[in-house]
């Protein structure tokens, strides 16, 4: 029977709880600029100490339609001249032409509202549709899963070409083996948009990571609307203090040097077979992750692009 997204059956407390100054900054480089530094941007940006959100976006409003930008998120006032001095310093190829071009200064909860004019119903797969809540949308097949999504301040929309290798792997995964006796870490989980997934796919015991509180209030919150918090437990405790329990899956789309910075202890925490799925990968981090992953243990590496961004899948074959 086909999904009909409704989230008007439950509705948990959730908002952004206070009202704090919100910094939109974006970030923008020459027309012309090859090759575009656009994916090394996004991923230095999630880097530095005080940004809460990266996004790429289109910028009509400056008058061209053909200048990418990379919008973040910061409620650190010293993080705007902070990005200025490092994009001085060379952090990264090309980064010598970027530059803070605007400012938008919001409350909090102002701007929670603000960004949701951007995002539509994005549909993933033939079979995975996300729909923000605060659309209508029902599904087209009886096999089409519709998951409801209100990411508030945290990372995960589905719009991002990392989040879409994810879920996508997610489905293929799901489709091969019995779901229901799947164990999963989610490890950043962001806005939780995996681990839901994973849930809907038929999966009862998922462990999901983040650091940030606001992800941790989303991650629940989309847990509760589509009916799945029974199945995910979201904690904030950091990897290295999680107990050793061992899982049969990992999910990790965060960047590629946190990525390999945690590496030993996904290890520690996988089954013998278990497989390692992890994105927010670009060329130039991919191969070492690819490399690492192999030397600590996993076999049938595969690799999946998503234009500039890439994700690594890997079968642990250690102890």
């Amino acid at each position: 029977m086909a999904e009909t997204a409704d989230s008007t059956a439950i509705q948990p407390e959730k908002e952004c709880t206070d009202s704090t100054t919100v910094y939109e900054l974006m970030v923008d480089w020459p027309q012309g600029t090859s090759p575009s530094p656009v994916d090394w941007l996004s991923e230095w940006l999630w880097t530095v100490s005080g940004v809460e959100s990266v996004s790429e976006t289109w910028v009509g409003e400056l008058g061209n339609q053909d200048i990418e930008a990379v919008k973040a998120i910061s409620r650190d006032p010293a993080v705007l001249d902070q990005i200025q001095v490092l994009l001085s310093q060379g952090p990264f190829p090309g980064s010598e032409v970027c530059s803070i071009v605007s400012v938008i200064t919001l409350q909090e909860d102002d701007w929670a509202e603000a960004w949701k004019k951007f995002w539509d119903i994005t549909p993933i797969t033939s079979r995975l549709t996300i729909r923000p809540t605060w659309l209508e949308y029902t599904a087209k097949s009886s096999d089409e899963v519709v998951l409801d999504l209100d990411p508030g301040c945290a990372f995960g929309t589905g719009a991002h070409a990392t989040t879409r290798l994810m879920l996508q792997a997610i489905e293929k995964i799901a489709d091969e083996q019995d779901f229901s006796n799947c164990s999963i870490l989610d490890v950043g989980t962001g806005s939780g948009i995996l681990s839901v997934y994973a849930a809907k796919k038929g999966c009862r015991n998922i462990m999901a990571l983040d650091i940030l509180p606001l992800a941790i209030q989303s991650a629940r919150w989309n847990a509760e609307v589509n009916r799945v918090a029974d199945r995910i437990t979201v904690n904030d405790i950091p990897l290295h203090e999680l107990c050793r329990t061992k899982y049969n899956l990992i999910l990790a789309n965060i960047l590629g040097p946190v990525i390999l910075s945690l590496l030993p202890e996904m290890c520690l925490r996988l089954e013998p077979g278990g497989v390692l799925l992890a994105s927010g990968l670009i060329e130039s981090s991919v191969g070492s992750v690819e490399a690492a992953m192999a030397s600590a243990g996993f076999t049938a590496l595969e690799r999946n692009q998503d234009g500039e961004w890439f994700a690594v899948c890997g079968i642990w074959e250690g102890d």
